[in-house]
């Protein structure tokens, strides 16, 4: 009987810092996965355009006779176009494990998700935060409470709040999600959108050992535009409601203008209301065609049929983990 594959997906980026110490971690992992179960464990490995000698540590490390591929981008495309390039690069694999290279994903939790995956018989294992507001603050986690309100509403499928791309997933879900033909991906979405059976486990995730995050909060902001304007409609919607909500304060003021002219003509009319209205109503012009710019913008980008990355280097060694087998 043929021993099922089990790719370990890995993007990386200015991570050379903290690269062997993750490399240490997934090797006993791996050696204790393939002594559990009937598995053939290897590595992909997404090198996103780093400036540091992440890619270079990489080549030179020794994986033994384990499975490894080394894919390099010929930029910097993002995390979710790397995330894609590994599950395009896992082939037939039977399973996948997405982790970021960190050490904030555990390696040591992916023997939980593979026993999940083997005895549940669910199509993916993914971790959640069980407390946003220990590791991320109050402001933050309100935040990311108001987001996963706001993208789930009026779906046919649910974004567990919490849930990232620390997750294992199995072949028909990787076949789903390379079927989709956007370029511009938001995965945690897609991986709600594809549906199948999926299970959750909690996770608080260590605090960083090495290294420095690049999601600043300039580009979380832009992650958060990319995600509603990728994933739901409710903004358009909100902004109609608000518009309603506008027209009614307007009508409102306006008959409290008649009415003040009429039955209180002693009472002096300030210019000053009258330009914080216009301000205010002009801002919200202002935000509301912003908004429907990234709506626009994101379709002439999908129009244009651009490949998500495009790569520089494609190493394999000892076998591609996922290639056809015969």
């Amino acid at each position: 009987m043929t021993a099922k594959t089990l790719c370990i997906i890995i993007p990386v980026y200015n991570e050379a810092e903290g690269l062997p110490h993750l490399l240490d971690r997934l090797n006993s992992i791996a050696d204790r996965i393939s002594a559990e179960f009937p598995l053939e464990v290897g590595y992909i490995f997404i090198d996103d355009g780093s400036s540091d000698d992440s890619f270079a540590l990489l080549k030179g490390h020794d994986f033994g006779a384990r499975p490894v591929r080394l894919l390099q981008f010929s930029r910097n495309f993002g995390k979710e176009a790397a995330l894609s390039a590994g599950i395009d690069a896992a082939g037939s694999a039977d399973a996948a494990v997405l982790m970021d290279a960190d050490l904030q994903h555990p390696p040591e939790m992916i023997l939980d998700f593979v026993r999940i995956w083997l005895t549940a018989g669910v199509d993916s294992v993914y971790a959640y935060k069980a407390s946003r507001r220990s590791s991320e603050g109050f402001m933050k986690a309100a935040f990311a409470r108001l987001f996963f309100w706001t993208i789930n509403r009026d779906l046919r499928y649910e974004i567990p709040p919490g849930a990232g791309d620390f997750r294992l997933i199995n072949r028909r879900f990787m076949t789903a999600l390379r079927s989709l033909p956007e370029s511009d991906r938001f995965m945690k979405g897609l991986y709600g959108w594809v549906g199948f059976r999926q299970s959750g486990l909690p996770l608080d995730p260590p605090p960083r050992t090495s290294g420095r995050s690049s999601f600043n909060p300039l580009r979380l902001l832009t992650m958060t535009l990319d995600a509603f304007t990728s994933f739901t409609t409710t903004p358009l919607r909100l902004m109609a409601l608000a518009g309603i909500a506008i027209a009614m304060l307007a009508i409102g003021y306006g008959i409290y203008v008649v009415v003040q002219h009429f039955f209180f003509p002693g009472v002096p009319t300030g210019i000053a209301s009258v330009l914080a209205l216009i301000s205010f109503f002009g801002g919200m012009q202002m935000i509301f065609l912003g908004l429907l710019g990234e709506y626009v913008g994101k379709a002439v980008l999908e129009a244009k049929k651009r490949p998500p990355y495009i790569l520089a280097e494609d190493i394999s060694r000892k076998g591609e983990p996922g290639a056809d087998r015969g």
